[in-house]
């Protein structure tokens, strides 16, 4: 009788504990959540990427994370006696967020020209940059950033490398006139690794948020040389946020001196990663 009494007993505190320790354990689980929850909500805002479209933001990315934004591009040009396409099969550009206001850079493609004598495929050379939050907007006064990129005549397909050092130069300036509407522009230098005259880059883009997830954009975007005359274009470019760090996005651009000579559509996915 006295060993049953004390295996009665042995069972009670066994399953006081066992119901104590699961109580625990679900504490802490819904403490983790919470800790999770709140973390993500911290560190991961709404993914911002430089797709789709030519111009660029000066948005900086945070602290820590890598991004990923890649794409396909279609271009063909039919001017006169000029027909060609161009192709970016895969065009990638890495981001490194170094701190609030630095970020690094790396863009590599894999690009096909084809003309009415060629048929060129390869890798095109490497392009290497930072971008630098110069201020942040205040008032009337945009948010801007410094864009540096050093393409390199060292990596890619020889038809495609330059034969020098080839760096550009871009300040880049965002403000937002409403909660939805925004409006970015740039201006820049851009040397091609032959010439040392660069062209100048401007750009001009109107991005709306339709929801919060769905934003359109149209901009304007020119080239500028005193060897050849102006090249003016504009495009379209929508952008879907799948989640806080997936966006896909696609964009048509035509030429505003040869409508009906010259376009281009492209698509692409950006992906960001906490490192």
């Amino acid at each position: 009788m006295g060993r049953y009494l004390t295996l009665m007993r042995l069972l009670q505190i066994f399953k006081t504990k066992f119901m104590y320790s699961r109580s625990l354990n679900i504490i802490f689980f819904l403490l983790f959540l919470t800790v999770v929850c709140k973390s993500q909500t911290v560190e991961f805002p709404d993914i911002s990427a430089d797709r789709p479209g030519m111009s660029t933001p000066p948005s900086v990315l945070q602290p820590k994370f890598f991004q990923i934004e890649s794409g396909y591009s279609f271009e063909k040009i039919m001017d006169e006696n000029i027909f060609q396409e161009n192709i970016l099969y895969n065009s990638t550009l890495l981001r490194y967020g170094i701190n609030k206001k630095l970020e690094i850079r790396l863009q590599a493609d894999y690009a096909q020209m084809k003309t009415d004598s060629l048929n060129i495929k390869g890798f095109n050379p490497l392009i290497v940059g930072t971008k630098i939050l110069i201020s942040e907007s205040k008032g009337i006064l945009p948010e801007t950033s410094f864009l540096f990129n050093l393409t390199l005549p060292y990596f890619g397909d020889r038809n495609f490398r330059p034969k020098n050092l080839a760096p550009s130069y871009y300040f880049l300036m965002q403000n937002d006139i409403t909660k939805k509407l925004n409006v970015c522009y740039n201006i820049g230098l851009e040397y091609d690794g032959e010439s040392r005259i660069p062209a100048e880059f401007a750009a001009i883009c109107f991005g709306y948020n339709i929801t919060e997830k769905i934003s359109i954009s149209a901009e304007n975007y020119n080239w500028f040389s005193n060897s050849a005359k102006p090249e003016n274009f504009v495009d379209i470019g929508i952008a879907y946020i799948i989640k806080k760090n997936l966006q896909l996005d696609i964009s048509g651009n035509m030429n505003l001196r040869s409508i009906e000579k010259y376009y281009m559509i492209s698509f692409g996915v950006s992906w960001r990663i906490k490192n």
